[in-house]
């Protein structure tokens, strides 16, 4: 029985390779931490420890051997445990490996000491916490292969595994909206893997995945800090499709903290259109389908719908241009930087409400979304120009729902749109609040009528 633990699951984002063509070695270093955030929950460390005891961890050397490249789009995983657990030292000793291929890509040992946050020194470990890590104990010298992989239960997959960094927070000190959607998009890429097709196929065959709709649900904040875990399962397999769903979860709490359903399709990249999937994974995906045990398809979150197209009153919420950073390996932007387009358009509509920076922080009030159903009409690429129209749909007590129509700049034609169900809260009290008077008042003169289809 081996100590290993999955610390960490993602992917090698095309921005994170340098001109070599290769994941840059800065960006090894940064999955080295994630995966140590991971382990510190499972001995006990986590953030009960920094909230209670206010000890940290900070690493004092690295050793890091590399040993086969990783290149854009290529799926990875993290392995760990320790070889010291004693005073005031750890040992973490890691293991990154490709996903796909299960060729170790990294292997890191990692002294650090345990660190009082408030006197600025390194202490023992408290006697629960080392023995937390105890359980993790590896010698450190074991074959290069993978020994920690979840296994499938229920028709559900782990598909992702990672902490929240602090620059995923937003001014309203919680994880961004576009970074839940870029952890179900590699998800998504994960469940490919499982059933089947990974990157390598992909590359064959020329085609990207690409997302169809999504529909997600926040159903609890999450902090710097908090390790996230994702599964995620088949619902069914429609011809050239498939339909998903994704749950993610606080990891130390075990609370549910945001559902997405999806739709994906494997989309040529010569614009050849949609490729049928290959017998074995739509027989895999099948049969993932028929031990799938979720919950029903949510319902529709109001009416009217979201306008196929801007309607008389929408508005411009966010205009730019596709950077190259903002890419994946196929030179089509990243399924994040959709939602990151109407986060920013969220962000004006919000003034249009008399909520600016200023009046929010004076009120003590915030925002989040509570239902997001995105519908991705054609893909954009480097250098694509676009801007956003937004209007109100719909006023409730607390809660206000609008949409957002993507246009590309050149054609004028709609690019992707967005519906979504919107609340204010208390930022101390950290809950939702009824609409202030002159924010109801402001947000009525948006309203738009949709015609009726």
């Amino acid at each position: 029985m081996s100590n290993f633990i999955e610390t960490y699951r993602g992917s090698v984002a095309a921005w994170e390779c340098d001109q070599y063509g290769h994941m840059n070695i800065q960006f090894y270093v940064g999955r080295i931490s994630d995966a140590a955030a991971s382990i510190m929950l499972a001995a006990g460390f986590g953030r009960e420890a920094f909230e209670k005891h206010r000890l940290g961890s900070v690493a004092v050397n690295q050793n890091i051997d590399y040993v086969n490249e990783l290149h854009a789009g290529d799926l990875v995983r993290m392995e760990s445990g320790m070889t010291l657990a004693e005073g005031r030292k750890i040992r973490f000793h890691h293991r990154l490996f490709n996903a796909e291929t299960g060729a170790l890509c990294m292997k890191a040992d990692v002294l650090a000491l345990c660190f009082d946050l408030e006197r600025r020194k390194s202490v023992p470990l408290p006697d629960e916490i080392r023995t937390g890590f105890q359980k993790f104990i590896v010698r450190g010298d074991e074959p290069p292969e993978q020994v920690a992989v979840p296994t499938q239960t229920d028709g559900w997959a782990v598909t992702g595994r990672s902490p929240v960094q602090p620059w995923e927070c937003d001014r309203m000190g919680h994880l961004n909206v576009q970074f839940y959607l870029s952890r179900f998009a590699e998800a998504e890429k994960q469940l490919l893997l499982a059933l089947g097709y990974g990157p390598k196929r992909r590359r064959a065959d020329g085609v990207a995945v690409r997302p169809l709709r999504h529909r997600i649900q926040f159903k609890r904040e999450n902090h710097e800090g908090a390790v996230i875990t994702l599964r995620s399962g088949v619902r069914a397999v429609a011809g050239d499709r498939i339909e998903l769903y994704h749950e993610l979860f606080d990891t130390e709490t075990g609370s549910l903290s945001a559902t997405a359903e999806a739709t994906i399709a494997l989309d040529r990249l010569d614009d050849g259109g949609f490729l049928p999937l290959p017998a074995n994974v739509a027989a895999a995906a099948e049969r993932l389908a028929a031990q799938f045990q979720g919950p029903p398809p949510l319902k529709p979150a109001g009416s009217p719908p979201a306008p196929a197209a801007p309607v008389e009153g929408m508005y411009e919420s966010c205009r730019g241009s596709v950077d190259r950073w903002e890419a994946e390996e196929t030179g089509r932007m990243a399924t994040r930087f959709y939602m990151a387009r109407f986060s920013e358009a969220a962000g004006n509509m919000l003034a249009g409400g008399d909520l600016s920076r200023e009046r929010m922080a004076e009120e003590g009030i915030g925002s989040a979304a509570l239902d997001y159903t995105i519908d991705y009409l054609r893909p954009l690429r480097v250098g694509d120009a676009y801007y956003n129209r937004t209007g109100m749909l719909e006023l409730r007590d607390k809660t206000w729902r609008f949409c957002h129509v993507l246009m590309d700049s050149y054609t004028h034609q709609p690019v992707a749109r967005a519906e979504v169900v919107a609340v204010l809260f208390d930022l101390k009290a950290r809950k939702s609040i009824t609409m202030p008077d002159f924010v109801r008042q402001a947000f009525a003169r948006r309203l738009v009528t949709v015609p009726a289809a």
